[in-house]
This record gives structure tokens, C-alpha cells and sequence, in this order.
């Protein structure tokens, strides 16, 4: 074993038998990160195994192990399984030799490292100094791991009991917001230190004190998005187009608009991303090999709309909409109003709550609807259950299970093959995850604010069965929020808008009495275009919702040419 010693900071192991891999990896390891990470380098598993639980028992935090070593261990597995184990956050990379991959044993190798989740991806070894191909990799990791591990250089701390609902809501809502933060749980050293820092008084009620020195108690999450540089100012002016909901389909519909010179403004009650934000990995989105989460992608979305111009008012729900000779008057809360030429809906949909009444007093603090990536590092060690077959479901337990003692996915179905991707239900199978097919929650109990038990009923027998559980993450059913709509807008049943040749087969020329047809995402008032999982009929895919987003501008474009031609 070597190391460097030139920092303390947090570990990056190399591991590898053969001498010339293993010195080259530290050697490029240690001229690029010595001064703020340790670099350990071995010769075998078994060695690398001795130094991570060496690493755990003093405290240290593992952020990157490398290793071309996939030799399972009768009783531990892999290097990279006691890696996963002892640090949760940790990245792992299969390192190989540059074309290797073009061996079949070596391609297998990789693809069934991936599908059994024993690594993040694979590596190519360096082949000269500096090799930046390979330190982009490693500081791909490392940014990784530094967002997943929360704990260094925070932007904010968060204060307050765990088992408040509005303690959650703002960690998640920094978290989306790419602000890295640590809580402090009552009674810890850091709560104490910080409590006697500002002065705050001994409370369970939530605060949050910022990097340069401010504390905010209870905020709202508009004061807590003007605290962190998210604006919720809105223009006076009236703006070409205005986008409703800053989900992926929204974010493409406003990178594209601002791209091409409209003026334009995206409102979003939430945070950034809508559900697809809270992924913690999509695998299959184009253009990311080892996968994106849905708070990078998001982000990412979300700075490319702003350089290219595009305003955004946080935290603003829009709650009414009225249609004039000169276009769209929306009605955002508290109590103001925005003007607009045209308006994309892009809203998507929401969770159903469970009826299920036993439950309401854990919502927020032990069931959740959705599964953002903040709450499942709080299930370390804990039994955790998610409700749902499809892949935000699979991607949540895949997530939950990186932290907690059992994950069980409940499924109403027989089997997860017709709603779910087949490489997700691979890495369930490989993680342990069980599933609990033809089988819903009825019921559930707890003490004080702590959920202990679920009451599971099998469909087909009808058998009930009690089951130990400190949490439960929801993620069925797709309810749309348009009840705020006007009449003039045609919706099913369920409250999903009508597009395109939609709007006149099910309204008639009631709905739609213009000459020209309604272009293929317009709803049935001129202007107003619909996108993504709030649209009937809509493929509900994050890249779908993105494909809609950015062809939706084109009509957007026809329907301003057209108003200003009859304007003169």
C-alpha cells in the first residue's frame, strides 16, 4: 500500500495487481489531487478491503475508488461491494486498458458490472501525463460525489427536527435548488455551534443559516429562494411568451424560445425539474452514458435557458388565466398579475394521494409523495417501501437502496415488464430490492413522529399482512394540476388538456370555430399550447416531454406571425 501525505481530505483509492497499472494510476492521481484528497493505491481486493474498513473505523469519508479488479470474495464480493457497503456515497470505477472493450470478455464484463450496479462505469487507465480524458472521468466522479455526500463546504445548514414535514421541504427544495447544505439535527454539535453562533433560541422549529452569515427562521420558500439568488420578481411588461412549469419539457420550450429571440418568462410554483428533478438516475436519457440525475439535468437545462435570456420567477404559482384582444392576463400568487402574447403549459402532473387516512400523520416526515434524492440518505439503516411500477419507482428504490437496511417495491400488477424499463428490473434484482407484486397499502401506525408498521393486502387473496416499515415513498397515479384553468380550455375527465385534431373531434366547432386547424400541441384557445405529462395523450418520458418542449416554439412562432398580420 501507498500513499500520499499531502492531505487529509477525503480518500481516492486506486487499486490494481499489476505494478505499471497501479504506478501509473497514483502517479496521475497524486499530481492532480494530492492537495486536497488522499491517494491510496494497493495491490489486490483483499488489501483495498483492509484499508476502506481501516477508513471507516477512523471516520474518514471514501470518495472514489478505482480498480481493474472484479474478483468476488467468497464472503464480501467485490471491491466494490464492501466499497458501497461502508461508504454509500462512494464512486466506483471499473478501470481497463485503453480498446479492451473490444474483447467480448471484457465488454461482458463491464455491462454485467453495470446491470448488478457493482459500478458507476468504467474507466480507461492513462496512457500518458496528463491524460485529461481520464481526469475528466475522475472529476466527473468526484463532482458526483460531492453533491450525493452533502457534507463539505455547504452553502447552508439546515436546522430544525427531522421529523417535521417543513424540515424536509427545505432540504428538498435546496437540494433541487443545487444549493449544498448540511442539516443539523437538535442536540448535534453542529446545531449547538450554530445556535449559539446566531444567537437562535433552543427550538424544533426550522431555520437556515446561509455561508455569509444569515439566518432565516421558518422561511417561506420564496424568501428562501430570494435568500439563495433565485428570482421571484416578475416583469411589467407584457413578454412574448410565457411557460408555465419549469419541468424538462419547460425547459426545452424556453432554451428554444429564448434561443430564437422571444422574450420570454417561465413561472414555476416549485423547484426546477418537476418530478423527473427528483430522479436520482436516469440511465437511458440521450447523450449521458453513465446516466444524468434529474437535478443535473435540470440544472443544466435550466442555465442554458437562462444565458440565452430567459427570465424565471421562482416560487410563483400561477392561479387563474383570462384571454383578451391582446393576449393572455395570468394571475400569479400572492397577488400578482403577467401579461403575455402566448402562454406553454407545461404543469405536468402530480403523485395521487393515497386514501389511506392511518397515514396522514407521517406525510412529510415519514411518507413522502415522490422520492427526491435528499431523503434517502435519512434511511440509512432503515426498512423503506415504494409504491409504484414504474420507472420512477424503480429509479427511487434503486436510489433508497444505496442507504437503506431493505427496500420493497409494491406493485398492483403481476409483474413490472409492461411499465417498467427492462434494464431497470435487472438492477432491482441486482441490488436486493424485493418486489411485491399484486399488492397494495392499507393502512399503516406509527409513534410520536415515527412511522414503525405498513398493512400490506395481496389483490388476489386478499390476505393482510403486517410489515415492520420507517418509510414509504409514493409514486402513482398522474393527477394534473389545471383546475385554475378557464372553461375555454377543453379537458378530459381527468383534467388533461385536448390538443391539436383532439381539440375538434372531442369539442366540435364549439370548441374550436377559427378557420385554420390547431396546430398538433395548441388547445382549444388560439395561443395557448399544451406540453409534456399534462397533455392527453402524451408519451410520459422525460425526453418526450423535451421533444414537445422544443417543437412546440415552432407554432408558438406561427401564432405571433399570425396575430401581429391581422394586427397590420
Amino acid at each position: 500500500m501507498t500513499e500520499t501525505e499531502t492531505s487529509s481530505g477525503p480518500i481516492i483509492l486506486a487499486c490494481a495487481a499489476a505494478d505499471d497499472t497501479r504506478e501509473r494510476l497514483a502517479a496521475e492521481l497524486q499530481s492532480r489531487y494530492s492537495a486536497s484528497y488522499r491517494i491510496l493505491s494497493s495491490s489486490s481486493a483483499a488489501e483495498s478491503a483492509e484499508l476502506l474498513r481501516r477508513a471507516a473505523a477512523d471516520g474518514h469519508a471514501v470518495a472514489l475508488v478505482l480498480s481493474d479488479d472484479l474478483t468476488e470474495d467468497e464472503n464480501e464480493g467485490t471491491i466494490f461491494d464492501v466499497a458501497r457497503r461502508l461508504f454509500p456515497d462512494v464512486r466506483r470505477g471499473l478501470v481497463v486498458r485503453w480498446g479492451s472493450w473490444v474483447d467480448p470478455d471484457v465488454a461482458q464484463a463491464i455491462f454485467s458490472a453495470m446491470t448488478r450496479t457493482l459500478i458507476d462505469y468504467y474507466v480507461v487507465q492513462p496512457r500518458h501525463t496528463p491524460d485529461e480524458y481520464f481526469h475528466r472521468m475522475v472529476t466527473e466522479f468526484l463532482l458526483e460525489w460531492e453533491r450525493a455526500a452533502g457534507d463539505h463546504s455547504p452553502d447552508a445548514i439546515v436546522l430544525g427536527r427531522d421529523g417535521l414535514p417543513r424540515v424536509h421541504e427545505i432540504r428538498r427544495f435546496l437540494s433541487r435548488a443545487g444549493i449544498r447544505f448540511r442539516y443539523a439535527a437538535p442536540g448535534s454539535a453542529l446545531a449547538e455551534g450554530t445556535a449559539e453562533e446566531t444567537g437562535l433560541p433552543a427550538s424544533d422549529a426550522p431555520a437556515v443559516r446561509l455561508a455569509d452569515g444569515r439566518l432565516l427562521v421558518d422561511p417561506a420558500n420564496a424568501e428562501l429562494a430570494d435568500a439563495v439568488g433565485l428570482t421571484t420578481t416578475l416583469p411589467s411588461h407584457t413578454v412574448d411568451l410565457t411557460i408555465i412549469g419549469a419541468g424538462p419539457g419547460g425547459l426545452a420550450a424556453a432554451v428554444y424560445a429564448a434561443s430564437e429571440g422571444l422574450d420570454t418568462l417561465v413561472l414555476e410554483r416549485e423547484s426546477i425539474g418537476g418530478q423527473a428533478g427528483s430522479s436520482s438516475l436516469i440511465r437511458n436519457y440521450l447523450g449521458f452514458s453513465r446516466g444524468v440525475s434529474g437535478a443535473e439535468l435540470s440544472e443544466r437545462a435550466y442555465q442554458q435557458a437562462w444565458v440565452f435570456g430567459a427570465r424565471f420567477g421562482h416560487t410563483r404559482e400561477v392561479v387563474g388565466m383570462e384571454v383578451d384582444d391582446d393576449g393572455f392576463v395570468l394571475h400569479v400568487a400572492p397577488g400578482d398579475t403577467v401579461r403575455a402574447r402566448a402562454v406553454v403549459l407545461a404543469t405536468g402532473v402530480s403523485y395521487r394521494r393515497l386514501a389511506i387516512p392511518g397515514l396522514d400523520p407521517w406525510v412529510g416526515s415519514a411518507v413522502f409523495y415522490g422520492a427526491s434524492a435528499v431523503e434517502a440518505k435519512a434511511q440509512t439503516g432503515r426498512i423503506v417501501h415504494v409504491v409504484g411500477g414504474g420507472n420512477s419507482a424503480g429509479q427511487a428504490a434503486l436510489h433508497l437502496a444505496r442507504y437503506a437496511a431493505s427496500v420493497s417495491l409494491i406493485v398492483r400488477s403481476p409483474n413490472l415488464a409492461a411499465s417498467m424499463s427492462a434494464y431497470l428490473i435487472d438492477e432491482l434484482s441486482a441490488a436486493g430490492v424485493a418486489v411485491l407484486t399484486e399488492t397494495k397499502v392499507v393502512g399503516g401506525g406509527g409513534t410520536g413522529d415515527r412511522l414503525d408498521h405498513l398493512v400490506l393486502r395481496h389483490r388476489g387473496t386478499g390476505e393482510e399482512t403486517t410489515v415492520p416499515s420507517h418509510a414509504l415513498f409514493i409514486t402513482i397515479g398522474a393527477a394534473p394540476h389545471t383546475g385554475w384553468l378557464p372553461d375555454a380550455v377543453l379537458r378530459d375527465d381527468w383534467g388533461f388538456v385536448w390538443t391539436g385534431s383532439d381539440v375538434v373531434l372531442e369539442g366540435g366547432r364549439r370548441a374550436w370555430s377559427h378557420e385554420r386547424a390547431p396546430g398538433s400541441l395548441e388547445a382549444s384557445v388560439p395561443g395557448f399550447f399544451a406540453i409534456g405529462d399534462v397533455r392527453r395523450g402524451s408519451v410520459k418520458r422525460v425526453a418526450s416531454a423535451v421533444g414537445e418542449g422544443s417543437v412546440v416554439i415552432s407554432s408558438v412562432h406561427a401564432f405571433l406571425a399570425e396575430q401581429s398580420a391581422e394586427k397590420g
